[in-house]
This record gives C-alpha cells, sequence and structure tokens, in this order.
C-alpha cells in the first residue's frame, strides 16, 4: 500500500521531515515537495490551495491513504494544546451566525447531525460531510496515544474581532475543532470519488512545534499500522546515503 501525508504548516514539514530521516523525491512540475519515507510520501511545502494539492497528489500517486494534517483552533471545552482529533462530521462556516443579536436564537441544532441526519436540523447546518471509517460517531478516546476519534468538525476563517465566537460556534454547531481547510480538502475528495482514502486530522498546536511534530508523526504511524499491518518501515530499507533516491514516472526505480 502507498501512504500520502499532505502537512500544511511549513514548520511542522520541516521537522517531520527531519526526524524521519525521509528522502527526496525529484519530481518536477509539481506544486509541492515529496519526501519518501519507506511507502508513505511525505507532501508539502505548497501554496497552492489544498483542493489544487490533493488533485494533483491523486493523479501523480493514485495512494491507498491520503492523511491531511490541519492546525485547528479546540472550540469543546475538552480539547487542549497537544490533542490530535479526527473527526468524522464536517460542515462549511455560515458567517450568518456572526450577524444574529440574539445568541439563543443560533439555538436548534438536533441530534440527528450526531445520526448523520440533517433534515431537521437549523439552517446554518448545511452540507456537512460524514466519514464513514469509524463505526460509531461517539468520541473515543485514546490517551496513551494522544488522540481523539470521533467529534465535529467546522472550516472557516476564525473571527477575533467577534468576544463570543467561539460561544456561537459552540451553539450552532457543538463542534470540537474549527480551520479553514478541512472541509475543503473534504468535498475535493468527493470530487475525486476517493473519500473513503483519506483522512482528516485536526491537531491543536502547542508553543513547541516541535514536540507537535513528533506527536503528529507517532499518531500518523499507529493510524497507518492499523490500515497496514505490512508495512514496511524505513529501517528496513536498503540505506542509500544519499539524500534523493531514483525515480521513474513517480514510482522507485527498480
Amino acid at each position: 500500500m502507498l501512504h500520502t501525508i499532505i502537512v500544511h504548516d511549513p514548520v511542522i514539514f520541516k521537522l517531520i521531515k527531519e526526524q524521519t530521516e525521509a528522502k527526496k523525491v525529484p519530481l518536477l512540475n509539481l506544486p509541492y515537495e515529496v519526501f519518501s519515507q519507506g511507502n508513505i510520501r511525505i507532501i508539502g511545502g505548497y501554496s497552492a490551495p489544498v483542493s489544487e494539492v490533493l488533485t494533483s497528489v491523486n493523479g501523480e500517486f493514485n495512494p491507498d491513504t491520503v492523511f491531511f494534517l490541519s492546525e485547528s483552533y479546540p472550540v469543546s471545552d475538552e480539547k487542549l494544546p497537544g490533542d490530535i482529533v479526527l473527526p468524522n462530521v464536517f460542515f462549511p462556516y455560515d458567517t450568518e451566525i456572526e450577524t444574529t443579536e440574539d445568541i439563543n436564537s443560533l439555538l436548534g441544532k438536533s441530534e440527528t447531525v450526531q445520526n448523520g441526519n440533517s433534515s431537521s436540523v437549523n439552517s446554518h447546518l448545511s452540507n456537512p460531510v460524514f466519514l464513514e471509517h469509524y463505526p460509531v460517531q461517539g468520541d473515543y478516546n485514546f490517551e496513551s496515544f494522544g488522540l481523539s476519534v470521533g467529534g465535529i468538525h467546522v472550516s472557516g476563517i476564525w473571527n477575533e474581532k467577534i468576544e463570543d465566537f467561539r460561544i456561537r460556534l459552540r451553539v450552532v454547531y457543538e463542534n470540537d475543532t474549527f480551520d479553514s481547510n478541512l472541509f475543503h480538502f473534504l468535498e475535493t475528495a468527493q470530487k475525486l470519488s476517493i473519500i473513503e482514502k483519506v483522512y482528516p486530522v485536526a491537531y491543536i498546536a502547542t508553543e513547541d512545534k516541535v514536540i507537535d511534530a513528533k506527536n503528529l508523526w507517532s499518531i500518523i504511524g499507529f493510524i497507518i499500522g492499523s490500515i497496514d499491518p505490512d508495512l514496511i518501515a524505513a529501517d528496513e530499507e536498503t540505506e542509500t546515503g544519499d539524500d534523493e533516491e531514483e525515480w521513474v514516472d513517480g514510482n522507485e526505480k527498480s
């Protein structure tokens, strides 16, 4: 199996490359950089929209899995710096909630959101994306790994000018995390018909990005290992001693 990891944050990308000693893949005319670690491709160093990056990655590598790591804000009180979340319900942010004077009028969210049925929820909860990777829509914590599986995520632009912005999000969406890219990543995956391959990862940053990078790589390794138990580790491969490997059309030269 071939696994790909798209890393949005340039510092996290650099740190993961360093700690894994990944080898650069010299592919041309791509809007991102690619590094190889066993049968994992680490992708970053891009300024293009994530939709463009995902489309290119899918066409170039046809991977079995695509992870996308996105720094996120904690919305739920249960989410703290250092937490890593694999949400399974995603909404686009509706800016209308910013202009509603009476916060109580935002109420109306139904439990049907948790059950995958948005027919009776309020107008702000439109066009959700539900992942079916996880059998139950609840939260499952793997505290020893620092991982939380399941939950609601919203993507948009965080408005720091609104004092009660976080409260409004919680009232309308009851979400755990918030970022600017994960929903668009999933929308693109739907258009490409690869929704079953993608794993959006919301991580809440700490003040130490070195620790964040180590935690993320540990979690991703754990998840990939559960998907692909026959994963070929980098230390089982023959050491080349070079910074670059030989590649032909995106595949390692035999």
